[in-house]
């Protein structure tokens, strides 16, 4: 058992809190899912009880069924992003507790740096399709202009799942090379 640096606790403590709060996330996600997919249901079966209760079929122009129909694509993507980040913080955490016990280059956080890669490749790929459905459903509202700029997957955020794979790779080979050298000892 090695020292443990502050660097280490602060950072198992911050990973705690992430994991708390994206599970709190999902859960508000599913329920607004399930609150748009309800009005959804309503506009289309019944529209006449949304007269009842006095919601309007068009706000500042922009008719209900375009603003359901883009907040399911914002809220169903922002849900699976949440999802991939807890499952990125719960890889990372697994990665921060072997550096905790002091040996931090084994093949498994090689296979969590890979699934850490692919999970945040898949948040650029699902905000940048539920962006676009949005801008297809309400191409004269600009909806997902005004969610992220209408922007596609940024350059510092390939960038980055770019060297998580190369990290990943670097690990598998460092551990591979230290499994050689144990076996010769």
């Amino acid at each position: 058992m090695t020292e443990k640096l502050p660097l280490f606790t602060v950072t198992h403590w911050l990973l705690k809190a992430a994991t708390v709060f994206c599970i709190f996330l999902v859960a508000v996600l599913t329920l607004a899912l399930g609150a748009v997919v309800a009005g959804l249901g309503a506009l289309l079966v019944a529209p006449s009880l949304l007269k009842l209760v006095d919601i309007p079929l068009v706000v500042e122009s922009i008719p209900l069924d375009t603003i359901l129909a883009a907040a399911l694509f914002l809220v169903a993507g922002g849900l699976i992003c949440t999802v991939f980040v807890l499952l990125a913080v719960r890889a990372t955490n697994g990665i921060v507790q072997t550096a905790i016990s002091g040996d931090p280059f084994v093949g498994d956080n090689a296979e969590r740096l890979k699934r850490i890669g692919w999970l945040l490749l898949g948040v650029m790929v699902v905000q940048f399709l539920s962006t676009t459905i949005v801008a297809w459903i309400a191409p004269d509202n600009n909806i997902a202009g005004h969610i992220d700029g209408g922007s596609g997957p940024s350059l510092a955020g390939c960038l980055a799942v770019l060297l998580i794979f190369v990290l990943a790779r670097i690990f598998r080979h460092g551990s591979e090379m230290r499994d050689e050298l144990e076996g010769m000892v």
